[in-house]
């Protein structure tokens, strides 16, 4: 398995996670977690540990902000995830976040190999209401 996800796209790549462990999954699982800064890499303490304690889970945390002075992994999740893992045949992908992330991965994903039929996407979009601003001469 490989997951890649962006910001809050942890959340349900954690919740997948977790129950391909208690389904007794034993091929190798891979999660790819991305931000531009280190304050979006929610949960890395406990994917570290996770990974510590289970032998076929691996965790990557990637920053791809401009500001990347630690011990993690420079550059997008994404790209990260490719460059260490040459074919993708047999796997199943799970991507979650960013719109645009999800829709170039997806694609990447399937030329290294992957079938569409296991890989599952959940893209982020943001919709943010309008509102309407009214001047303070009104009152």
């Amino acid at each position: 398995m490989l997951l890649v996800g962006t910001g809050t796209g942890l959340a349900p790549l954690v919740g997948i996670i977790y129950d391909a462990l208690q389904q007794n999954h034993t091929g190798p699982i891979h999660l790819f977690h991305g931000s531009r800064d280190i304050d979006g890499l929610y949960l890395m303490n406990e994917m570290r540990e996770l990974a510590v304690t289970v032998d076929n889970f691996y965790y990557t945390p990637c920053l791809s902000g401009e500001n990347t002075a630690t011990d993690l992994i420079t550059g997008r999740a994404h790209d990260v995830a490719f460059a260490a893992t040459p074919t993708l045949k047999g796997w199943r992908v799970y991507l979650c976040g960013h719109p645009e992330m999800v829709q170039q991965t997806q694609k990447k994903a399937y030329l290294k190999g992957a079938s569409l039929s296991d890989i599952y996407t959940d893209a982020f979009h943001v919709n943010l209401p309008t509102v309407n601003v009214v001047s303070s001469n009104a009152f």
